[in-house]
């Protein structure tokens, strides 16, 4: 039986609702819940997880290193109506608990109790499997991704042999921003409730997804970033949460391509992390030019996309830079580049001429054109780099 079924099998023994937890308190399943349930349950089926707060208070009665059921009493303050705890173990450990909700503290005979028992052994082994396997899949994700051809052909084969990436696959780093001065930490994850399309890896400030696109690309992407933004803000709240930096590799039709598209994510981070304000997620197929801000030392990439000459027009600044900018975006056609800036046609040429005035260029040939549309794009995304001086071309 799935856990799902389980659940039900817990509910059909007491013949009251019940709900199934991981020893996270993460909520893993639960079925149909009554009008009257308490603001614990109702919190954990909202958050799909149970405070910190509360996970202390129902560890106080030893529900961890338990090996049979336990009678939590009520708590008024928390919200907390009596329990009837099953602690779901295999093989010694413990992976998780199911809740009953047992206001008059009798719930359960000996029959059902027994009963009960042979259910949580059952979930048991089907949590302890799902957490091996996650280990086991994170294990071949980093094998996958190694730098060394021969150990990431091997986890490739594995993967395949295996059938965990079927399709088109693509990778996805989530950056996780670490308070100025502290070091970076491996965030305890819920990973094995991301979709099982999805192969999950947790690093010192990182997480590295794998996905399995199979035919709704989009959508299977935007749905785990979705999850492991709520994961994230499971363990460190919403502000932080919304701080995370996504980037998005493009898809690859097998998985010996995979390191390509995981270079493209990491390196989509670095773009995000390097310039301020553009956003929180990025794919790289639509960066466009701005891959280059991840190519190579800033003083580098400012010396080589900043031509002099369009320094000087940026130096300029105001309506000048405007107009070339929406000149060159709008492939050199006077007539939008008026209509864009509410101008007359005749002014829009003048400013034109007194852009050429200024840098040397000349907005007739190609290459002049693509250098200065190249610097006005870059030169945002370059800021820091720009305040450096002039280039070495300039001295």
């Amino acid at each position: 039986m799935d856990l799902d079924e389980l659940v039900g099998a817990i509910s059909d023994v007491f013949g009251t609702p019940a709900v199934l937890e991981d020893r996270d308190f993460n909520l893993v399943a639960y079925n149909t819940q009554p009008n009257e349930i308490d603001a614990v349950r109702a919190g954990s089926i909202l958050r799909r997880r149970s405070t910190a707060e509360v996970r202390s208070w129902f560890e106080q009665f030893g529900i961890a290193g338990a090996t049979g059921p336990v009678r939590t009493p009520a708590e008024p303050s928390l919200g907390i109506l009596p329990r009837l705890c099953l602690p779901v173990r295999w093989n010694g450990v413990t992976y998780g608990y199911f809740w009953l909700l047992d206001p008059e503290a009798g719930l359960g005979t000996a029959q059902q109790l027994e009963a009960a028992a042979a259910v949580a052994r059952e979930a048991g082994a089907v949590l302890a499997q799902r957490a091996r396997g996650g280990r086991d899949a994170s294990l071949l994700l980093t094998n996958l991704l190694a730098p060394d051809d021969e150990v990431s052909q091997r986890a490739a084969d594995e993967l395949d042999g295996r059938g965990l990436i079927r399709r088109t696959a693509t990778v996805v780093v989530v950056h996780t921003e670490q308070p100025p001065g502290e070091p970076r930490e491996v965030i305890p994850l819920n990973l094995w409730s991301l979709p099982r399309h999805v192969i999950a890896l947790s690093g010192e400030g990182f997480t590295t997804l794998l996905l399995d696109l199979g035919v709704d690309r989009s959508s299977r992407i935007d749905q785990a970033i979705d999850r492991l933004r709520q994961l994230h803000a499971q363990r460190l709240g919403e502000q932080a949460a919304s701080r995370l930096l996504v980037g998005v590799g493009d898809p690859q039709r097998g998985l010996a391509p995979v390191r390509t598209s995981h270079e493209q994510a990491r390196r989509a981070v670095q773009i995000l992390a390097a310039v301020p304000g553009s956003g929180v997620v990025a794919r790289w197929s639509e960066l466009g030019v701005r891959r280059l801000v991840s190519c190579g030392p800033q003083a580098a990439l400012v010396d080589a996309v900043m031509d002099p000459r369009a320094r000087r027009l940026i130096a300029e600044g105001g309506e000048l830079v405007r107009t070339a900018q929406v000149f060159l975006d709008k492939a050199g056609n006077v007539q939008e580049l008026a209509a864009e800036l509410a101008i007359h046609r005749q002014t829009a040429y003048y400013r034109l001429r007194r852009i050429e005035a200024v840098t040397g260029f000349d907005l007739r040939r190609g290459e002049d054109r693509l250098v200065l549309h190249l610097a006005l794009t870059m030169a945002p995304l370059l800021g820091d780099g720009m305040a450096d001086g002039p280039s070495t071309r300039d001295r």
